[in-house]
This record gives structure tokens, sequence and C-alpha cells, in this order.
């Protein structure tokens, strides 16, 4: 039996990003010579969780904002000389993880979950901290997980670093058993008519509010879904734009069915993220079969191969979308959603363990 510690998400049956997604499936998918200690975040709701071979930990910070550090650093400490294998969804802890390997040698498994130091959110000196990180992990992890292709342009051009590098993306599955009825319609009115739909958490980085100012010039209809009152960021963009009308907006939306009903009646879908690697609301748009409009990023079109539609600006966008093009040229293939089968990550994950 392989003990394994899960670090860096929100946790089990957490509602928020790609982590929280993953652990769900490594926990429900996992085989059953692992054991699973998974920690949940302080504001993550408790549940009874009734899988063999699956335990979680509530430990008393959140894994997100300033508290994550403090997260990071008490999980490790509370699992590390109790474990075969720690993955850890987030390298922040790294520093302490080094230090403890003086004591005891344990498998690191770990992912950055994307080119943190470039994210307009942080600071200087927080950039300066999540880049030693990621160097570490180069040499204390025994392996490092990117979830898309282009992050290996950012390892060091020599390769004297201990870690195998492994490029496992997220899944992802949609959910066709909700179908529109009365409720529905009355509930969400955009069902009934041509919608163009975008999915993001509130962060700058997403430029969600550039979306919404584009279309304010638009007679299209844009739905957006977003976690908007979790953040002074998305506060603003729900003062500004909630009046606005051909914009829906709603502010956090985790019924699965639900969810993925809108994804799949969607005139297309408009991917607006610029700092992440596999954006998980992109992978499940794709298996969606709905057309695709991405910014124009590397990690985006390695995450399509290349498919759907790509915009450098907003305005451009728009101004296209106006002249009603044929949009089902933009569907992604079946051999593009064939890479992104949760069986299949959550087995590459297990190998490494």
């Amino acid at each position: 039996m392989t003990k394994v510690s899960i670090i860096g998400s929100h946790g089990l049956y957490a509602k928020y990003g790609g982590w929280d997604q993953l652990v769900i499936n490594l926990a429900e998918k996992k085989s059953n010579n692992i054991q699973y200690l998974i920690f949940n975040s302080r504001d993550t709701p408790s549940v009874d969780v009734s899988i063999p071979g699956v335990m979680v930990k509530k430990s008393i910070f959140k894994a997100s904002g300033f508290e994550g550090l403090f997260y990071d650093f008490s999980t490790i400490l509370q699992c590390y000389f109790k474990t075969d294998t720690i993955l850890l969804l987030g390298i922040q802890g790294l520093p302490l993880v080094s230090f403890l390997s003086l004591f005891k040698k344990i498998k690191v498994v770990s992912n950055s979950g994307g080119i943190e130091w470039e994210r307009a959110k942080f600071g200087y000196f927080a950039k300066l901290y999540l880049r030693m990180c990621f160097k570490m992990s180069l040499k204390y992890s025994d392996h490092v997980i990117l979830d898309n292709e282009f992050f290996k342009r950012y390892l060091p051009d020599n390769a004297n670093y201990k870690s195998t590098i492994n490029v496992i993306p997220y899944g992802g599955e949609i959910d066709r058993s909700v179908s529109i009825d009365h409720n529905l319609s009355a509930k969400y009115s955009f069902l009934n008519a041509e919608y163009y739909l975008s999915i993001s958490r509130s962060i700058s980085d997403n430029m969600i509010e550039e979306l919404c100012k584009s279309f304010c010039e638009s007679k299209k209809e844009l739905v957006l879904i977003s976690n908007l009152s979790s953040s002074t960021y998305g506060r603003d963009i729900l003062n500004k734009y909630s009046l606005t009308d051909n914009i829906t907006l709603i502010d956090g939306l985790y019924d699965k069915p639900i969810l993925d009903l809108i994804r799949r009646k969607c005139t297309a879908y408009i991917h607006t993220h610029t700092s992440c690697g596999t954006a998980p609301s992109l992978v499940e748009m794709a298996i969606s079969k709905r057309p695709i409009f991405s910014i124009d990023k590397p990690q985006n079109r390695f995450t399509l191969n290349n498919e759907g539609f790509y915009y450098e600006s907003f305005e451009k966008l728009v101004s296209y979308l106006e002249s009603n093009p044929g949009l089902d040229m933009y569907i992604v293939s079946d051999i593009v959603n064939s890479k992104y089968s949760w069986t299949k990550v959550v087995s590459e994950y297990q190998s490494l363990y």
C-alpha cells in the first residue's frame, strides 16, 4: 500500500478550479494499492467521505491568499514523516520539503500549476519567491508535472536537474443528463437565444474586464460565469456591468449538470486566460463540441492543437463576431479531446508514486 499525501488544493469536493477537479478524480478513480491523505482548506465545506482508502483532514488555514503559505507549511509538517509520497499542487512549500529531506527521503511529485511568477496579481518579492520555488522543484522533486507542453520552455537549458519532467494535462467530462425545462428557462432566459459564453476565475490575468468592455459595443449576448464576489476585481466588474443589457453575469455556478448544459447550448465559447497552462474550462468546452474562440497564447494553442479560432484583441474579436461568420469550423476534433480523459490522467499520476 502506497501512502500519498495531497497538499495545495482546496481539498476534496471543493468547487474552485482545476486542482480541485483533479483531486476529486484522483480520489474517486484511484487504484486499490493507493491510500490518500487529502488536506482540505479551512474554508472548504466539510463532507462525509466514503471512498475506501481516502482520508480527509481539514487545515486551520485557507489554501489561498496570504494564508496559503501557512497552509502548505503546516500540512507538510503534519504528514511528511508519515507518508511515502507527497503530491504538491503548488510549489511554495518546496523550501520546507528541501529542509526536511535532510532527515528523511520520501518521493516528491510537484505540479506548479503554471508560470505563477508571471501572474499580474503577485508583487515583485512574491514573484521572486515563486521563481525560486520552481527551480527548487527541479532539484528536490522526483517528478515535476507540467500541465502544458509549452511550459517546457521555462526549463533550464542544461539538463542537470534531478527531476523527471512529465506533461500531464487536466481531464474533462461533460454531464449531458440535464435538458432545458420551464424552470431553467425562467432562471436562465439566455438559454433560449444565441449567446457567447466565457468561464473563468475572477482574476485580472483572465481579462474579464476587457471582455465585458468590448461587448458593451456589441449587439451580441455575452454570458460570463465567474466567482465575481470573491475578489475586489470581480466586485468591480459586477458594479460596472451587471446592468448592461447584453451581458449576463453569473456569480459562481458549481452545479455541474447545469453548468454543462450552459456550455452545450452556447453559440460559441470565448477563452480569455493568459497565464494558466491547460485550462480545465477550455478542455471541458472542447469536449462540449462548441466553437471556441481563444486568446492567442502558446499554451492555448498547445491545448487545442491549433484548432479553433485565435484572436489578438477583444475589439477585433467582437468585430469578427459581428460579421456573423460560420462557426462550425471552430469546433475542436475528437482527436484533440482524446487526450483529456480523466481515467488516462489519473493513471499517469499514479505511475509517478
